[in-house]
């Protein structure tokens, strides 16, 4: 397979030079042979195409399926201290691929005689998110089980093994697809081309909501009528507004999930694509002055507004991915307002949801499984990635001081940890700052 490498992949992939990489963290007690592990990473390998591909640059990028591709990297590093992978994990983000050979993914086993983290790491031009959890679900349960049967998916060529064939051929969807391409390629055209602005240091924040507290948020959220999702989108909006003031906007941008979308897309397929929406909260109100009914009062709405943006989004999600085919010749414009401008909201809020996965295999025990984190390559770069496991709430809050002095991320995680507790009314907040897990970055 060779093959023009799509625009929702090239914006996720920007340049050969670019470190924009998802790192997945999982600390596991008792032995991982790292024989095993080789074994469980070939094995993947194998199932998933994306793993043996390279990326060509040029004016398009092309995608090249490799015959013989060299193996996933494995490091084995000695375990010294529980902050190690916290280092290992920021080495990885940083660390670009060579992207013009296979394969875009390696892996980090940082042990010693009790267990130790296991870090896998994409290119997320072929992972997002709930892709990292699957690759780590598989290569856990290959760990455990190694003749384990987990299938084998044939190559993406393109739009043709995305879309279902009654949309592409459906001349209305191409229509207006490119009625709304030609209006944004008019946009750049009488638009001046920005100047890229530098990043600062990037850095990682990293906290767990404990069980209890995670559990009574939940069922506080359900008595409310509301996700935790949108509990915790509240939380973050108003922390903004409390730290930064008139430096917040109260809006949030959420990532939304479209595999079921695409049926020719299995769950366990790697996948990097996902359009979003922006959702705006109450910002008139003074932050300070918003009570218990009010928190919720913008919970609901939060719900509702997402919910409507979500609707309108998947009735046009095809055009969507038509669209972009249009817009590779002003890909460098994009790129550099991205780089250049800063963005219309406080935060992307991404769900990874609630991760399912064994704990217990043989002869070891998977202790926790950690938030993703990556290293977006935009001029802003405050992001949140949560998820859920073992009834914990885990979260990733990653910035870089250009965008967020670290001292006001710092202040906006602290908010939200207390908030969170409030909300579902089981501990004095203060006793929060034994949640966080700082990384040094």
């Amino acid at each position: 397979m060779k093959r023009k490498m799509m625009l929702c992949e090239r914006i996720m992939y920007v340049d050969r030079d670019t470190p924009f990489t998802l790192v997945q963290a999982a600390r596991i007690r008792g032995r991982l042979d790292p024989e095993q592990l080789r074994h469980a990473l070939d094995r993947i390998q194998l199932k998933h195409p994306m793993l043996r591909c390279a990326v060509l640059d040029g004016d398009s990028p092309q995608i090249v399926l490799e015959d013989d591709p060299a193996p996933i990297p494995l490091r084995l590093v000695a375990r010294e201290s529980d902050q190690d992978w916290l280092r290992e994990s920021h080495i990885e983000r940083e660390t670009a691929f060579a992207s013009d050979r296979a394969p875009l993914m390696r892996a980090v086993w940082i042990h010693d005689e009790d267990g130790g983290e296991l870090l896998l790491t994409c290119h997320h031009c072929i992972c997002d998110g709930l892709s990292m959890v699957t690759l780590l679900r598989e290569t856990l349960a290959l760990c455990d089980c190694p003749d384990l049967d987990i299938g084998r998916h044939t190559s993406v060529n393109g739009m043709e093994d995305l879309l279902p064939e009654e949309v592409l051929n459906d001349r209305r969807a191409h229509r207006n697809a490119r009625w709304k391409a030609m209006a944004f390629r008019l946009f750049f055209a009488v638009r001046r081309k920005r100047t890229p602005i530098p990043q600062g240091e990037f850095y990682v924040l990293r906290w767990k909501l404990p069980r209890e507290a995670s559990q009574a948020l939940a069922e506080r959220a359900r008595a409310e009528g509301v996700t935790v999702f949108a509990a915790i989108a509240v939380a973050f909006s108003l922390a903004f507004r409390t730290i930064r003031s008139d430096r917040a906007n109260g809006k949030v941008f959420v990532p939304v999930d479209i595999r079921k979308f695409l049926p020719r897309l299995s769950a366990d397929s790697l996948f990097a694509s996902a359009p979003g929406a922006i959702v705006a909260l109450d910002n008139r109100t003074p932050p300070d002055q918003i009570d218990e009914l009010g928190y919720w009062n913008q919970a609901r709405a939060f719900k509702a507004r997402l919910n409507q943006r979500i609707e309108r989004l998947t009735r046009n999600v095809y055009e969507f991915f038509i669209g972009l085919e249009l817009l590779h010749s002003v890909f460098d414009q994009f790129i550099a307002e991205r780089r250049s401008d800063l963005d219309a909201y406080d935060v992307t809020l991404s769900n990874v949801g609630r991760i399912e996965m064994p704990r217990d295999y043989h002869g070891f025990h998977l202790e926790t499984v950690y938030s993703p984190t990556l290293h977006l390559p935009w001029r802003t770069t405050t992001s949140v990635l949560m998820s859920g496991f073992a009834g914990e709430l885990d979260f990733s809050f990653m910035s870089d001081l250009h965008s967020l002095p670290r001292e006001q991320a710092e202040a906006i995680r602290d908010h939200v940890i207390a908030s969170l507790w409030e909300r579902g009314r089981t501990a004095n907040p203060a006793e929060t700052d034994i949640l966080s897990v700082r990384e040094a970055a």
